[in-house]
């Protein structure tokens, strides 16, 4: 992780979370972000906090810094979202989200999904022709909206990075997609 401190100076992620996000995702995945230099914003459906889920029970609240209704994809260069059933299903049921997500698909920015977090897309009718890692409880659903289930437990497509883990390996590659792109370049095709 060495290798990308400061790496990511200057460019914004949002942590996209409603309540009973998995908190041990959310909290490595701000902190290796931090450690990149990126400027790392927690939003949410919900306003001023955000609780998450920790093992058998609710774990802490986080400060949301902005609300889901109020933010676009252009105030981010990229986005993550952690796993957690609960707000998984959150933010499926509330249209800011599909309406946040579809600008960072549509403009290819770099996006990473934890866990169950690709079906988010999936039922915005966002995955499909790519290819993603599921968990095995979800491959119907991402089948069904036309994704492919990869092998691997991470696996990246063009700029989304999808895996089983909240890990270092997720959040290099990660910063690679966030490195690598081009807005200029997108934007002329």
């Amino acid at each position: 992780m060495s290798d990308l401190e400061n790496a990511l100076n200057g460019k914004s992620v949002a942590i996209l979370v409603a309540n009973g996000f998995e908190e041990s995702h959310m909290t490595s995945l701000h902190k290796a972000l931090v450690l990149t230099g990126a400027n790392v914003k927690i939003v949410s459906p919900e306003k001023g906090v955000v609780n998450s889920w920790h093992g058998n029970g609710w774990g802490h609240f986080f400060p949301a810094n902005a609300h889901l209704a109020t933010s676009m994809s252009h105030h981010f260069d990229a986005v993550v979202i952690p796993g957690g059933s609960r707000h998984v299903n959150r933010l499926i049921s509330d249209p800011q989200t599909a309406r946040f997500m579809r600008g960072f698909m549509e403009d290819n920015k770099p996006v990473a999904l934890v866990e169950d977090a690709p079906k988010i897309l999936a039922e915005a009718g966002l995955l499909e022709a790519r290819t993603v890692f599921a968990e095995e409880d979800i491959q119907d659903i991402l089948s069904e909206k036309g994704a492919t289930a990869a092998d691997a437990e991470i696996h990246v497509d063009d700029m989304l990075v999808t895996s089983k883990f909240a890990d270092e390996a997720l959040v290099e590659k990660f910063a690679d997609c966030i490195l690598s792109y081009e807005p200029e370049a997108w934007e002329a095709a």
